[in-house]
């Protein structure tokens, strides 16, 4: 019995030993993250407002931690190429995603999506930006107004440009314009572009009549001249842009949808890598430095943490279910 009980005890001990080992590896691992370089997929083209918004946290998280965040653009595909690379990733929080609001469309828009749009796990949002809509600076149609009304008049002519089928942030506002003036988005010539600069550029060339990038990525072609601003999808005028009126102030205050930098990762991120980044975001978003970057884009820091973010997407599914039934 005696050497029954001291088998078992001597058992026991090796059981706690090896669980204390783990725990205390598990700890010195939360303790230490990152210790290697982490992925940051942005699922859209160089220089748009997401990869912008994307290279301005890794390079402000990349000196704070000490650890290098590797921007990896994955575009093309309405996104999902890039969203299912991290979705099918490791939940070890080494690949990370950053997102824009549009993204969470993507349950709405798009059939047989091969991964659940809910499932992935949220960190935290950045900044807001409005959308411009925009047209080439050699067109006529200075207001908004005009242009909805070249639109009723010449609907099978009129042009726009949008990332792929529209799920964008550019096709949510522009289809909220179409169901604000009646008239159906699907008779009208669409262009589809790679990213927010690919529209622009074909705006500015006469390619296109419209395009609504966000205000970051319209903003080159505002300086440059080569387009004009009719309206921003802002509850008041842009401080550098101050002759841009909103769209509301336009007439059309139903026109709203704006750009959001949401940061999400893999499904079943331990809590730990989501405090982290937490934490890491809402630090950088009071630093001067990175304030003043995003401002000089056209954004406004805006910070929700991950249960905040999850319960907006959420909001803005049911939102594009209202937009999507008027104009499908």
């Amino acid at each position: 019995m005696r050497r029954m009980r001291s088998k078992f005890l001597g058992g026991f001990l090796s059981l706690l030993i090896a669980t204390l080992v783990v725990w205390e590896g598990q700890a010195q691992s939360q303790q230490a993250y990152p210790t290697r370089p982490i992925d940051l997929v942005v699922p859209v083209a160089v220089g748009g407002s997401t990869d912008l918004v994307g290279r301005i946290m890794a390079n402000a998280l990349s000196k704070k931690w000490g650890s290098p965040i590797n921007v990896l653009n994955k575009p093309g595909g309405n996104y999902i190429p890039g969203m299912l690379y991290v979705y099918e990733a490791q939940p070890d929080g080494y690949t990370m995603m950053m997102e824009a609001n549009s993204q969470s469309s993507l349950f709405v828009l798009v059939k047989n999506l091969p991964f659940k749009i809910m499932d992935r796990t949220f960190i935290g949002r950045m900044a807001f930006a409005p959308q411009v809509f925009i047209v080439g600076s050699k067109t006529p149609f200075k207001s908004l107004g005009e242009l909805a009304e070249e639109a009723k008049r010449n609907t099978a002519n009129f042009s726009l440009s949008w990332n792929g089928d529209g799920t964008d942030t550019t096709g949510l506002a522009t289809r909220q314009f179409f169901k604000a003036i009646n008239v159906d988005i699907r008779k009208v010539r669409v262009v589809s572009a790679s990213g927010g600069g690919q529209g622009l550029i074909l705006t500015a060339g006469g390619n296109v009549i419209l395009s609504v990038p966000t205000l970051t990525t319209g903003v080159a072609g505002l300086q440059a001249g080569t387009v004009r601003g009719l309206a921003i999808t802002a509850p008041k005028r842009n401080r550098d842009w101050p002759n841009i009126p909103t769209t509301a102030e336009a007439g059309f205050p139903t026109v709203t949808m704006g750009w959001r930098g949401e940061i999400s990762g893999p499904p079943k991120l331990p809590p730990f890598v989501v405090e982290k980044w937490e934490k890491g975001m809402e630090e950088i978003l009071r630093d001067p430095a990175v304030i003043a970057q995003l401002d000089k884009l056209g954004l406004t820091v805006s910070y929700l943490n991950s249960k905040e973010t999850r319960e907006t997407v959420l909001k803005e599914i049911d939102e594009v279910w209202d937009i999507w039934s008027e104009v499908k």
